[in-house]
């Protein structure tokens, strides 16, 4: 006779260190400060009238975005030395539906990160496993292949075959402007794991959109208590310097 058990998994996101004072390095003395300064003809902030507002500029020396492994530098006049760090957490909840010794319970869930002049960030997941109240499913905690009629718990951030689900980071508009992978242990196909506190995903340098996908699998055995279980994950998004 086969065991049985439901799951479903509900999400939480936290941002760190959104309202704390980032300044960008600007030229400065005891009296004065310029907080963006150009090479080129010029150009005007912010002018504006009763109805209509513009930024322009005039003739920038160079524009865009370059890079070394350490830093990110965007150049043109327009460009706002703001510190920005957006997530957005697009699954609410995964349901894995009914749990069997005989079968890989898979599912999914996406979230996305967007970072401007931080110096990049670090994802976490917290939370215990899912439970029944009583009863917390074992996770893989050193990482490893899902194997049936043995009781799992993993995640991992990538594309995989066995079971086929997920799929890597994508970086938005492009791998030129993102830079955002799965931390180290995420990043193995067919591998997954999980611990609590653990960092899942990261970006060394200001990025672009990165899209991330959260692989799951759950395997039960026919010791696993049967029962409804629940779990609640927290991202735990931090900027670094």
């Amino acid at each position: 006779m086969l065991n049985r058990a439901l799951l479903i998994l509900g999400y939480v996101l936290v941002i760190y260190g959104l309202s704390a004072t980032a300044v960008a390095q600007v030229q400065s003395s005891p009296s004065y400060q310029i907080d963006e300064s150009t090479i080129g003809p010029g150009g005007s902030v912010q002018s504006s009238s009763a109805h209509y507002q513009e930024s322009g500029s005039v003739g920038d020396t160079g524009t865009g975005t370059s890079s070394s492994n350490s830093y990110t530098q965007v150049a043109g006049f327009n460009t706002t030395s703001d510190p920005r760090l957006a997530v957005i957490l697009n699954s609410s909840s995964v349901a894995f539906g009914s749990l069997s010794s005989a079968s890989t319970a898979k599912g999914t869930a996406s979230f996305i990160v967007l970072n401007y002049t931080t110096h990049g960030y670090s994802v976490y997941t917290v939370g215990a496993t899912p439970s029944n109240g009583s009863h917390n499913l074992n996770a893989l905690g050193s990482g490893g292949g899902s194997t049936v009629g043995t009781e799992q718990y993993g995640i991992n951030l990538t594309a995989n075959t066995t079971p086929i689900v997920g799929t890597g980071p994508v970086q938005v508009p492009s791998g030129s402007f993102s830079f955002g992978i799965a931390s180290t242990g995420y990043d193995i196909a067919n591998s997954f794991r999980y611990n609590n506190g653990e960092k899942i995903a990261e970006s060394a340098k200001a990025s672009g959109e990165t899209d991330y996908t959260i692989s799951y699998i759950v395997n039960i055995s026919t010791l696993t208590p049967g029962s409804t279980y629940t779990g609640r994950q927290s991202l735990v998004v931090v900027r670094t310097y």
